[in-house]
């Protein structure tokens, strides 16, 4: 393409007017686009996004930022060697990187493809596209109380819920469970449980003012008032926690026969059984993880990652934002591995994975709303040449 072609396409591309062979034509041209060609589109394009706010709101500008960095190491022409020993020329991050900006350039496609266009009226979608559309999950939860009676959450009234061992439990309209302490302290301890479905999600506040965020097939079960000199709980799932001072008071997670203490801090535990093991990341503040005898106290940055022999290891300089990216509302993807993608769009869309011959061995990179239809998720999959089908609940992946 033509310079001046590309350009009138991303000016087009960034307010949803160019056709589909427009499209297909611009992407055929970026995969065989040199470095210093990229680079000029990134500029361009995000001089062009920059001034539409409208656009801006919904597709990731950091993405841009990212492909630029790994250009620029790319041209330095250096070498490094992975946690195993092995050189990476810096040739593989330029393909990932060209590889990411074309998802990007297709996930933004698909949604001005499927917006409503500035005359209202509504843009017509293939039967492709209408085809097995799985929605995104939400905020769902089951609360357990003490006797064992359940309340489900997202369909109960927003308001004052229950009442437990000193606490007014209030369920709030933007889809979190509150636990506003009462003046007279219980006499006894009493826990209740929190419970997120596949395809759920919920916010909790601890009577402590703590704040927790429970990601899909996960749970939490809590005292309803923290009596004593600890305050403890026990999580399977994934859970991020924004933690209430209290050095009098130390709070403690239970989870998979691990103790994660801490006084004040934000961090985030993995713990879904079909991982190949808990990892727990700190984003601020400081905690001790104890498992056994082995003890371990984690830095902001860090990862611990305990594994079924019960050895915990630490992992500097984790990406955090991709850690955390579930609680602010998208998937993202660093070289991640085709089954490592598929497990999470499992627990979110509430769908089985079944695979069909081999596995293809394939490398994601990049970012996508959780919000988006299953079907829009795997269209973006597909620009790597994996192949799926849907039939009702159930993805099956092809090579």
């Amino acid at each position: 393409m033509q310079p001046e072609k590309i350009k009138i396409f991303l000016e087009k591309f960034a307010v949803g007017t160019n056709t589909e062979a427009e499209h297909q034509q611009f992407i055929e041209w970026l995969k065989t686009a040199s470095v210093a060609d990229v680079k000029a589109i990134l500029e361009q394009y995000n001089i062009i996004v920059s001034g539409d706010t409208s656009f801006a709101d919904v597709v990731d500008l950091n993405l841009i930022s990212d492909i630029e960095a790994a250009l620029d190491q790319y041209e330095l022409g250096k070498e490094r060697r992975n946690d195993n020993g092995r050189i990476i020329s810096w040739r593989l991050f330029y393909k990932i990187a060209a590889a990411s900006l074309i998802i990007f350039i297709s996930c933004a496609a698909a949604w001005f493809a499927l917006r409503t266009p500035k005359d209202n009226t509504i843009a017509k979608a293939s039967p492709k596209q209408l085809k097995n559309v799985t929605t995104p999950g939400g905020n769902k939860a089951i609360l357990t109380l003490s006797d064992g009676s359940t309340i489900i959450l997202d369909s109960a009234k927003n308001g004052q819920v229950a009442q437990q061992g000193g606490a007014q439990i209030a369920k709030l309209a933007n889809g979190q469970l509150v636990y506003n302490a009462l003046d007279n302290k219980p006499a006894k301890v009493v826990f209740n449980t929190l419970t997120t479905p596949r395809g759920g999600q919920f916010k909790l506040t601890l009577p402590d003012g703590s704040e927790v965020w429970l990601n899909a097939a996960s749970s939490i079960k809590y005292p309803t008032a923290f009596i004593g000199n600890e305050r403890k709980v026990e999580i399977s799932g994934e859970a991020y926690f924004e933690i209430a001072h209290n050095a009098a008071k130390p709070f403690k997670v239970s989870v998979n026969g691990m103790e994660v203490k801490v006084l004040g801090t934000h961090f985030n535990i993995n713990a879904y059984t079909d991982e190949a093991s808990v990892k727990t990341t700190l984003l601020e503040g400081s905690v001790n993880l104890t498992k056994g005898s082995a003890a371990i106290t984690l830095k902001p940055g860090q990862q611990a990652q305990l594994g079924n022999s019960g050895n915990i290891k630490v992992i500097d300089n984790v990406d955090i934002d991709q850690v955390v990216a579930w609680k602010n509302g998208y998937f993202s993807f660093n070289r991640s591995d085709l089954q490592t993608v598929m497990r999470q769009l499992a627990r979110w869309y509430d769908v089985e994975i079944n695979y069909e011959g081999k596995i293809p061995e394939r490398q994601f990179g990049g970012k996508i709303d959780r919000n988006s239809n299953l079907s829009e998720v795997l269209k973006i999959l597909e620009e790597s040449k994996v192949h799926f089908s849907i039939e009702e609940k159930k993805i099956i992946v092809r090579p």
